[in-house]
């Protein structure tokens, strides 16, 4: 079984906020009550025993007295704030987001003592990083969403899909596609190239135009969080040690049975709740229809969909193959000599690269007295080497004191920079790496990075890149546009021009909701909720009980699930320590990344993109979209519990 992982800076209880800066909430002993009552029911859940009770009434009061419930009534208020205005006032969404997340900022910086300006300045910096990250994406997928309306090419899918399935099982056929393109797809990716199916197939039947969406949510939102090479699983399986074939195929047996669970939850709430299929901009409906003889070609009318999913998945394929490679690792050839690697460790001062490694929190005392006792067999020397990997995987291991006769190599100076919450373990090993060579070039050999599958995977940078994948797809979709419909360019570029229109209004939603939810993740809401389940112990089924419940937690207070399963997966590991649970450590993975599909609101960009690409209101994917995603993620953690009883397959 692989060594757990936990990056101990993730779970610090220690807080930026003033804390003798306090809010009138602080002292409620209201809120104190409720934090003991919080306490006993979760290790009552979690234990499953009633001895458990006395035990959890003592926490649930130590929980009362230790954690500061500022984070929690600002989130309170933030949720609040957004509800009112867009369910309540019936203000535009933008600036109800924009709104709430200023008011939430301005909230953070009196606990913490901040000017007004600069919690101004952090929901603009906020703002213009999510709008970065989805602007072109939203903008490219707006503009093939149109014309491969307008060109015919949805319709020639549509109908070419529906002659295999029938139209009774074309939302099944929506649900696998989702579900496969999800895989080495982003899901916003996904959700935005298969939605202009979805409003042709509605054109067809003129019926179940929801449940054609929730259809492609439901394959695309599932193995998004379940199964690698997608970010979150990914760092999840990393994190726990889980080998990412185990994961990716205990992903896909968890998310098949949850999958199929969330369609005909899909095809329920259509029934109850049916939506209209409304335009997504003006002029929306301006040309007429084409006879099935005027259509274009299958490929060609695939092609704005084949493209960049083979382009990004190819790209995504490669960097995986180049990941396990793990060429930062050290192996005992790259050590020069281990006596005197040893008597460094041994002779080390806290305050020197040496001192750093050897003092790693990832480490155990055992394998700080194997760095400091030079080996004399290759069972050794592989537990050597085996301590020296462990280290490079902390996150805390450059000092600027410790590295300053150190000439910081351009490689770890970037990894340094980018965010580390969010950091492949590889390239952290990596960082920390080029750190070492730089400090002692005389004992350690420097690692080779640029193996020929890196290199290749480097070569599809490029060209994997969603932004220019997305449009490359544009392009070739327009092109069939202008072709088919035999159109000049300058009538090409008045429809573009209304796609764009469309899209801008769906980038500036999509990027104030990212602003919403960064704000709520600055009142370090996260910090309280580790604090919470901070020394919480679990055994057999609570274990996956608890995994499910902090990621859930954490979704529902910051939005993002890639966040709340990289930060679920490391709690788990803290408390898990070196224990082995009674079944494999990937049913701790599935069960975090199930928690992470929870309670997904207007703090999520999903929910946004839903909504708006999707022509519904907000009210209305409330009580869809939400529901759904909590469907998926009850039959995730469901099916995991089931799989972890009859195939535990323990060590």
């Amino acid at each position: 079984m692989g060594r757990l992982h936990c990056p101990p800076k993730l779970w610090s209880s220690q807080s930026t906020l003033d804390t003798n800066r306090m809010m009138p909430w602080d002292n409620g002993s209201a809120m104190k009550r409720l934090a003991a009552c919080l306490g006993l029911l979760s290790l009552v859940m979690f234990s499953g025993n009633l001895d458990a009770a006395e035990a959890a009434a003592e926490v649930g009061s130590q929980a009362a007295e230790s954690i500061s419930m500022t984070p929690i009534w600002m989130v309170l208020a933030g949720i609040v704030s957004v509800l009112a205005m867009i369910i309540g006032l019936k203000l535009n969404a933008f600036l109800a987001l924009i709104i709430s997340a200023l008011f939430v900022s301005l909230l953070v910086g009196f606990q913490s003592g901040a000017d007004a300006g600069s919690r101004m300045e952090a929901v603009v910096s906020a703002f213009g990083d999510s709008a970065g990250g989805v602007g072109i994406v939203i903008a490219m997928a707006a503009i093939i969403g149109k014309c491969m309306l307008d060109s015919g090419s949805a319709d020639r899918i549509v109908r070419t899909a529906v002659g295999v399935t029938g139209e009774k099982k074309a939302s099944l056929g929506l649900m696998v596609s989702g579900f496969i393109l999800a895989v080495p797809v982003f899901f916003d990716t996904v959700f935005y190239l298969l939605v202009p199916l979805a409003r042709s197939l509605h054109k067809r039947t003129q019926s179940n135009y929801l449940r054609y969406l929730m259809a492609i949510a439901t394959g695309g939102a599932i193995t998004h969080t379940l199964v690698p090479p997608t970010p979150g699983p990914l760092l999840v399986s990393a994190i726990l040690g889980v080998d990412i074939g185990m994961m990716m195929a205990v992903g896909a047996a968890v998310a098949i049975p949850s999958a199929i669970l969330g369609l005909v939850f899909s095809i329920i709430v259509d029934k109850k709740m049916p939506v209209p299929m409304r335009p997504l901009g003006a002029n929306e409906d301006k040309h007429e229809p084409l006879a099935e003889e005027q259509l274009p070609s299958l490929w060609a009318s695939m092609l704005p969909v084949i493209l960049p999913v083979a382009l990004i998945g190819a790209g995504t394929l490669a960097t995986t193959l180049a990941d396990k490679e793990d060429r930062a690792a050290i192996t005992a050839a790259d050590i020069e000599s281990f006596e005197l690697l040893s008597e460094k460790f041994t002779d080390a001062s806290a305050m020197s690269p040496a001192g750093r490694l050897v003092g790693s929190s990832k480490l155990t005392d055992e394998q700080r007295e194997t760095l400091k006792t030079p080996p004399t067999s290759p069972e050794q020397e592989a537990l050597f080497v085996e301590a020296m990997n462990d280290a490079l995987l902390d996150p805390n291991f450059y000092d600027a004191d410790a590295f300053d006769d150190v000439d910081i190599p351009e490689v770890s100076s970037k990894l340094m920079a980018a965010n580390q919450l969010r950091m492949k373990p590889v390239d952290r090993r990596r960082m920390n790496r080029a750190l070492l060579d730089a400090a002692y070039p005389e004992l350690l050999a420097a690692h080779r990075w640029d193996s020929s599958m890196r290199k290749t995977a480097n070569s599809l940078g490029l060209w994997s890149n969603p932004n220019f994948a997305l449009l490359l797809a544009a392009l070739s979709a327009i092109l069939t546009f202008k072709i088919v419909r035999q159109l000049s360019w300058r009538e090409v570029g008045v429809d573009v021009e209304e796609s764009l229109m469309s899209g801008g209004v769906i980038i500036l939603i999509t990027a104030a909701g990212g602003a919403f939810g960064a704000m709520l993740s600055a009142t370090e809401i996260a910090d309280t909720i580790q604090q919470f389940f901070e020394g919480r112990e679990a055994a057999g089924l609570a274990i996956l009980l608890l995994a499910w419940s902090i990621s859930a937690v954490l979704k529902v207070a910051q939005g993002s699930s890639t966040v709340a399963m990289i930060i679920g997966a490391g709690m788990m590991a803290a408390i898990l320590g070196g224990q082995q649970p009674p079944f494999h450590l990937v049913y701790v993975a599935t069960a975090v990344g199930s928690g992470s599909l929870m309670g997904s609101w207007m703090n999520d960009s999903g929910f946004w993109v839903f909504t708006k690409m999707g022509g519904l209101t907000e009210s209305e994917s409330l009580r869809s979209w939400t529901p759904l995603l909590a469907t998926l993620s009850i039959g995730g953690l469901v099916t995991t519990i089931i799989l972890s009883q009859v195939i535990p397959m323990a060590s």
